[in-house]
């Protein structure tokens, strides 16, 4: 659940704290007080289209802070997903704190547990943390793949399971299908590219390319161009070493192990050393050896260095055209001919997997439907039940299916569909729900969920859109339901709903030093009081003041 929101410079809201519990959370205040200014912060919190005038002006930036309890395995499950690797580095022992920073010029940082992430993370997290209902929201009921979505989601393992394979299943037909059409396409393309990959495949296995070779000849190239200087440095090696005169550092490492080795035998402490310089005049000796003959062997060879230079090129070409790695390229050229020269027999197959997976998706669409029907009556029986709870009890709600071009998803869509009144047609929702229609009966749906994840916040903005009397409070009463078995924020004008809340926060405007501020607070007892008479008349008497009470009494708060 989110505990705490803390608002800084955004739009009206200089700095506010807003503390919720557990249950039916309602925010109230006077029409254009700010309470939608709350709700706003939570969208931009969660991943929201940042935009610069939500800061406050003469403010540099605004800040939003969320700080939601959930379990340490609910996070474990939550962050990869939303995070990535990123997931590693956040603690799930620490709890869950995001916060998000916007600036004057529109530019935004996001940060989950002090680690800075991206605003796609940060809106992956929202999608799982909050589930918003607003005016724009609920008009998404109306759309016909919300409607399938909400539909699925009252679906039966095995359905969710075949709907699941159906869907992974049409992805590898259609793949299958552009294969095909790629293969038939045109019979003259296909000779030509034939003709084509067999001289590049021809080209480079005459070349006998390997990058092996190339690196052999750029160090051949380099000793051939350099051979004179080598010649100097090998002979003043040599000559430094053993000097024809004599006397060179051979020949003093030599006389130097000889005077250790006879002291060594006054002294046994010396015997290391005289052992180390006789391995070093052994080394030397050797290396002297070597040295003469690399110079025996070194010579100018302008023929070899012409040739070189001639093989090194024509290797060098081979990479210009076909690119830095030529054995893939070779190796992608030989793939693409052999299916290419196996054409039918590829088609054959391609033909087969398609009828197959058309087969097996038949079995599965019927499946889907079957399950889709079942999971439809069952939607509609509860949504029906609980739009009777909604002061409308004479609204008829149905889920059908109809038939659609097949496709991933089935090959049915879903029209919800009411009857307002007993005697009068039955119309989609699209056509004909209004505002607070459409708020109720997505009431309806989040009720007829069977277990709501209790790890989610829903906050329904405005879902007394249009109502008042006996159905306020019939409303109140089931976000009250809800609220009992999740976390529930109402942004709501109608104290039969606000009376119904465990919380209950008042939002206000006043004016600061010649600025107007909004104002977040928590009220309870005789404050609460005044706040729903305030709400139920627009004054504070004793008429409104009793009324108040007897709505506390009969509601949940």
């Amino acid at each position: 659940m989110l505990s705490e929101i803390t608002v800084q410079n955004v739009a009206l809201i200089e700095s506010a704290t807003l503390r919720l519990s557990p249950g039916l959370n309602a925010v109230t205040g006077e029409t254009g007080a700010g309470k939608t200014l709350l709700a706003t912060a939570l969208q931009l919190l969660l991943g929201g289209r940042a935009r610069s005038e939500v800061v406050r002006s003469g403010a540099e930036r605004a800040t939003m802070e969320g700080v939601f309890e959930l379990s340490a395995g609910v996070l474990r499950e939550i962050l990869p997903a939303a995070l990535g690797d990123l997931a590693e580095e956040v603690d799930p022992a620490d709890g869950l704190v995001l916060r998000r920073v916007i600036t004057a010029d529109g530019r935004s940082r996001c940060y989950v547990n002090g680690v800075s992430v991206g605003v796609r993370a940060l809106a992956a997290l929202g999608e799982r943390l909050v589930s918003y209902h607003g005016q724009r929201e609920q008009a998404r009921l109306a759309d016909p793949a919300e409607q399938l979505a909400l539909l699925d989601s009252f679906l039966e393992a095995e359905g969710r399971e075949a709907l699941k394979e159906h869907a992974a299943l049409w992805r590898e037909v259609e793949g299958a299908r552009r294969e095909l059409e790629e293969l038939e396409a045109s019979g003259e393309a296909r000779l030509r590219e034939l003709d084509f990959l067999r001289y590049q495949v021809r080209e480079i296995e005459a070349s006998g390319y390997s990058r092996e070779e190339v690196e052999r000849l750029l160090g051949e190239r380099e000793r051939l161009r350099n051979v004179t200087g080598l010649m100097e440095a090998a002979a003043a090696a040599v000559g430094a070493l053993a000097p024809e005169e004599g006397g060179g550092a051979l020949d003093a490492v030599s006389a130097a192990a000889s005077e250790l080795e006879r002291a060594s035998r006054m002294d046994a402490a010396l015997g290391p050393l005289a052992e180390r310089l006789g391995g070093a005049s052994a080394e030397l000796e050797d290396v002297l050896y070597e040295l003469r003959a690399y110079l025996e062997e070194l010579e100018a060879d302008p023929e070899r260095l012409e040739a070189v230079e001639g093989r090194l090129a024509e290797l060098r070409g081979l990479e210009r055209k076909y690119g830095g790695d030529v054995p893939g390229y070779l190796r992608g050229a030989r793939e693409r001919l052999r299916r290419l020269e196996n054409a039918d027999e590829e088609t054959a197959g391609l033909e087969e997997k398609i009828a197959r997976g058309e087969r097996r998706l038949g079995e599965l669409a019927e499946k889907v439907s079957a399950a889709r029907r079942e999971a439809a009556g069952r939607l509609a029986r509860r949504v029906q039940g609980n739009l009777e709870g909604l002061n409308l009890g004479g609204t008829l709600f149905r889920a059908g299916l109809v038939p659609a071009e097949p496709g991933p998803l089935g090959r049915e869509r879903v029209e919800f569909s009411i009857r307002p009144n007993p005697g009068e047609p039955e119309l989609p929702v699209r056509r004909h729900a209004s505002g607070g229609e459409l708020s109720r009966i997505m009431l309806a749906l989040r009720l007829a969920q069977r277990e709501p994840d209790p790890s989610v916040t829903y906050i329904f903005d405005e879902v007394d859109a249009g109502i008042g009397g006996e159905t306020a409070t019939a409303v109140g009463a089931r976000l009250r339901e809800l609220g009992e078995r999740c976390q529930v924020i109402t942004i709501t004008h109608l104290p039969q709903i606000a009376s119904e809340a465990s919380s209950h926060v008042v939002v206000s405007k006043e004016e600061v030093s010649g600025r107007t501020v909004t104002r977040v607070r928590r009220v309870e007892g005789e404050e609460r009081r005044r706040e729903l008479a305030r709400m139920l008349s627009g004054r504070v008497d004793e008429v409104s003041l009793a009324h108040a009470s007897n709505l506390l009494v009969s509601g949940g708060g």
